[in-house]
Order: C-alpha cells, then sequence, then structure tokens
C-alpha cells in the first residue's frame, strides 16, 4: 500500500509540475486541479486498504479450514492410524503376523499323524503299530495372519482378519517327494466396534465362543496351553468355526456375550451312508431306513470322503468374562453354556435331542510377571471340541440319539523364568461316561460292558475281539521355550517338549485294555514381524 501511494503522488506531483507553469496565471484553477487530485487519490487509498481487508479476511478462513476438526473426533482406543513398523493405505492400518516353523515328532507308537497327535487313536497292543515308533519333520505348523484397522466414524472401530496355515491334507497331500501340504483357512473375519456403546459384534469363521480368553472377549486369539502338540491338552477345548457373535462391555472389567455357530455331530457307531443301507459297526447292524449324515456331491465345495452331519438348527453359546486386579496380580475368569441339538432320521420320521454344556477358565499370576496358572474344565456333549478326540453321541439300533457326557479338565503352570525363557507342565485328562442299549443279545451303544474286548492285548487279533471303547484320556507334559534371538530382523525362538499319554477303555468283555504312548516335540520358530 505505501508503495502504491508512493506511486501515485509521484505522477500526482509530476502532473502538478507540468501544468503549474502553463496556468501560472490561473492559480485559482491550479487550486481546484489540485484539490481534485487529492480527492481521487484518497479514494485510491480507501480501495486499497478495502483490498487489504478482503485478503486477510481470505486467509483467515483458508487457515481456519486447515486447522479446523474433522467431522469427527478420532475414537480413544489403542488403534493408532499410523504406527511405525506398520502399513498404512488410504487409512487402513495393516498388521502382519505369523511364523516359519520346524517341528521334530517322536512318538513311541506309530499314531501315523503329523503335528497333532490324535489320543483317541494311540494304538493297543492288538495292532501292529503298537511296537513301532514313529519319527518326522513337518514345517505344516508354519502359518501367516493379517489385520487390517480402520475407524469408520467418531466411536465405530472396524477391524478384518485373516490367518492360514497348511494342515489342510487333500487326497494329492503326501509325504513322499514333494511334501504337498495345503494352505487352509484358520480364520476369516470382520469386527464392528462401537467405543460409545461398548458393543461389538463379529462375524465369519474365528474361534468358538467357549475358546478360553486371556483376556475379555477375544475372538481371534485363545488362551491356549504353551505347548508343541498341534492337538493341545487333554481337558483344552475349542473349534474354529463359522457364525455370528455379538458382546458387550460393562464397566472396564465385565463382558457378556453370545454367539450362533456352524452345528456339527460327530457320530459313534459305523459310518451310515448316505443311501441309508445298513452300516456294521461295534455295536452291530444299525436300522437300514437311518440317515445321520451325508457325503457331499461333486461340485459341492466339500470332500466326497467327508461326512456332514444333518442339522436343523445352529449351536448358540452365551459367555460371561471377568477382569480384574487384586493388587499387583492379574485375574481372568469366564464362563460359558452351549446349546445343541443333535438330529437324524429313521422309520419316516425326524428326530432331534436337545443338549446342554458348560465350562470355565481362569488365567491368573500368582506372582506377577513370573508364575502364571492356567485352568480349564467342561461337562457336558461336547466331544467335537476335546483334543482326544470324543464322539458326541451314539446311537441305538433303531437310531434313538445317546449323547456323550464328556468331564474335560486340564492345570498347568507357567514359570517366565528369564525375560527369554519359559518352562511350562500341564496336567489333562477327558473322560466319557458310557451310553447303550441292548437288542436282545446284541449290544449297541458306547462303553457296553457286552462287547468283546479279549483280543486287544493280542497283536495281530481279528478286530472285532477288540471293541476298546475309549473311557479316558490323561497326558502329563512339561517343556520350555526359549527365546534365542529377538532385534530388528524379528525373532528366533526353539523349544521341547515331552508328554506321557494314556488312553483307558471301558470293560468289556475280557477286561478294561489300556495303553500309552510316549511323545517327545522339538520345535524352531521364526517370527519375522
Amino acid at each position: 500500500m505505501r508503495l502504491l501511494k508512493g506511486i501515485v503522488l509521484g505522477g500526482v506531483l509530476i502532473s502538478t509540475s507540468q501544468i503549474l507553469p502553463q496556468r501560472a496565471f490561473a492559480e485559482e484553477d491550479t487550486s481546484a486541479e489540485i484539490r481534485l487530485l487529492k480527492a481521487k487519490l484518497k479514494q485510491l487509498e480507501q480501495r486499497v486498504e478495502d483490498q487489504g481487508r478482503k485478503e486477510k479476511v481470505y486467509e483467515a478462513q483458508a487457515k481456519a479450514s486447515i486447522q479446523a476438526p474433522p467431522p469427527y473426533k478420532a475414537a480413544a482406543s489403542a488403534f493408532n492410524p499410523c504406527p511405525v513398523g506398520k502399513v498404512c493405505y488410504k487409512g487402513v492400518t495393516l498388521t502382519f503376523g505369523g511364523w516359519i516353523d520346524l517341528t521334530d515328532i517322536y512318538r513311541t507308537r506309530n499314531l501315523a499323524s503329523d503335528t497333532g497327535s490324535i489320543y483317541n487313536f494311540i494304538p493297543f497292543a492288538q495292532s501292529k503299530n503298537f511296537a513301532t515308533p514313529e519319527s518326522r519333520f513337518s514345517a505344516r505348523q508354519s502359518r501367516f495372519s493379517v489385520l487390517a484397522e480402520g475407524d469408520a466414524g467418531a466411536d465405530t472401530h472396524l477391524a478384518g482378519y485373516g490367518e492360514i496355515d497348511f494342515e489342510g491334507a487333500a487326497q494329492t497331500a503326501n509325504s513322499v517327494a514333494t511334501n504337498s501340504f495345503n494352505p487352509r483357512m484358520r480364520q476369516m473375519s470382520i469386527e464392528i466396534d462401537r467405543t460409545d456403546l461398548g458393543f461389538h459384534v463379529l462375524a465369519g469363521q474365528s474361534w468358538s465362543l467357549n475358546a478360553p480368553s486371556k483376556a475379555g472377549i477375544d475372538a481371534r486369539g485363545v488362551d491356549a496351553p504353551g505347548v508343541i502338540d498341534f492337538e493341545s491338552v487333554p481337558g483344552f477345548l475349542a473349534a474354529r468355526q463359522p457364525g455370528i457373535r455379538i458382546w458387550q462391555d460393562i464397566g472396564p472389567e465385565f463382558k457378556i456375550a453370545a454367539s450362533a455357530e456352524n452345528p456339527q455331530t460327530s457320530f459313534f457307531g459305523g459310518n451310515v451312508p448316505a443311501v441309508g443301507t445298513p452300516a456294521v459297526g461295534p455295536q452291530g447292524v444299525l436300522n437300514p431306513n437311518l440317515l445321520v449324515n451325508l457325503t457331499g456331491p461333486g461340485g459341492s465345495f466339500f470332500n466326497n470322503a467327508n461326512n456332514v452331519s444333518l442339522n436343523q438348527v445352529p449351536d448358540f453359546t452365551v459367555k460371561a468374562a471377568w477382569d480384574l486386579r487384586l493388587g499387583p496380580y492379574r485375574l481372568h475368569v469366564e464362563a460359558w453354556g452351549i446349546y445343541r441339538q443333535m438330529f437324524d432320521r429313521f422309520n419316516f420320521a425326524n428326530h432331534t435331542y436337545d443338549t446342554g454344556s458348560f465350562g470355565g477358565h481362569v488365567n491368573a499370576e500368582l506372582i506377577p510377571k513370573t508364575l502364571d496358572l492356567q485352568v480349564y474344565g467342561a461337562h457336558g456333549a461336547l466331544g467335537r471340541f476335546t483334543s482326544s478326540p470324543f464322539p458326541d453321541a451314539t446311537l441305538t439300533q433303531d437310531g434313538t440319539i445317546l449323547p456323550l457326557t464328556i468331564t474335560a479338565a486340564a492345570v498347568g503352570l507357567i514359570w517366565h523364568t528369564l525375560p527369554t525363557l519359559d518352562i511350562y507342565t500341564y496336567a489333562g485328562l477327558e473322560k466319557a461316561k458310557a451310553a447303550f442299549t441292548d437288542v436282545g443279545t446284541v449290544p449297541f451303544g458306547y462303553g457296553n460292558p457286552l462287547y468283546n474286548n479279549t483280543g486287544c492285548n493280542i497283536e495281530n487279533s481279528p478286530a472285532a475281539t477288540c471293541n476298546g471303547n475309549t473311557r479316558e484320556i490323561r497326558q502329563i507334559t512339561a517343556g520350555f521355550y526359549d527365546t534365542i534371538y529377538q532385534g530388528n530382523y524379528g525373532t528366533l525362538k526353539a523349544g521341547v517338549q515331552y508328554s506321557y499319554n494314556q488312553r483307558l477303555a471301558f470293560e468289556g468283555v475280557g477286561g478294561a485294555p489300556k495303553t500309552n504312548d510316549n511323545i517327545v516335540m522339538t520345535q524352531v520358530r521364526y517370527y519375522p514381524f
């Protein structure tokens, strides 16, 4: 403005210097013209000042639009929209996880099994593989996961999670030349959290609601025993299955949840074909009009070697979880209940059987940051969730459903000996209650004392002389896990586990057979993320 004023004033002076000599004789006219020029200069100064004020207003508005808060306030959560060491894309944060794994397995009884020990199939002395040890390497526990998170509003947080491993085994899988094993979907879910309401929804495939959590209601993680064996410890119950769940925060410590999950029923008593032809099992010949499961036809997206049970309603689970601190001690307590309906068709009619089961879990610090306690317990028709595994139900000759009641319990101690070294020990059991009927002299059901067990301890005796229905699985195990390296290039860990396992059968004709297995596993894992 000062420069503009100077230019205008200079122009006025130049004009005046040219006019005055010519009009010296007309002073009055000159004075009038000078007053006119001053008036024009005044108007021009006023315009410059108005323009300056407008520019200041525009600048203030631009700064206000830049500095103004967004239309919503970021949700108060642990989620950082762009934390160090993670990948961010269009407001979404990606967290990668998983590991590369090599496990070495040795068993004194040959289960022909990979990283998971099927305890309910530990052979009796009747079988040739009772005296045959088993040793193998496996990299199939290697795992990859990704978590995508973002805020969709002031109080709405979204999270999508996916996880795969290589424990799948299609008909083409082999351990000969190519060792070709299939990636499989472990988890795939979307979670919606309303922080203002303390309300959460999850849909997709995740851990079942009755799977134990270390804190709160955790759908993506599970407080499993920290052992190497993929089948975990008897007494630990869990499954991964598709469904939907909701849960509500009640204060900072207490949560309640409910879920509807995919139902399946594992039956004992012969594999009944889809066409309904009779099947002969250890309990005799079943009714030819009986249907308890189906095999998927081509194009059904099921392997036609696997059965799918008949179910018409989901499994419904409710759960309550309580997290609190007792001075320096952390404590997590939870309890749950499940409603399940079992279903079959016989004598030209559909029949159902409703069951209820319950259980709970405790995770506690006995010595802060030094000694942890894990306790698991459950009771009911829970065979499909067990580590053994047990069947859910058996059948009478006419197709009546008899659920198997399972009692499961496990306890473990984890000693954080050093910042890099954990030592653990667990003891667990799963026990079934017999369920059976007789038709004349023909025994049916599970755990029937009329079953023939006379050949269970004689190698290569006929299969019909060793029914050997499992009554109980017991295990005691111990091991350690050490962090060898942790730094900018990830984490390298190694561990060793030993377990002593017992399989006890129901009493039958010829006695109650039992068997055992000593299992040693070692493992090396690299966590790149």
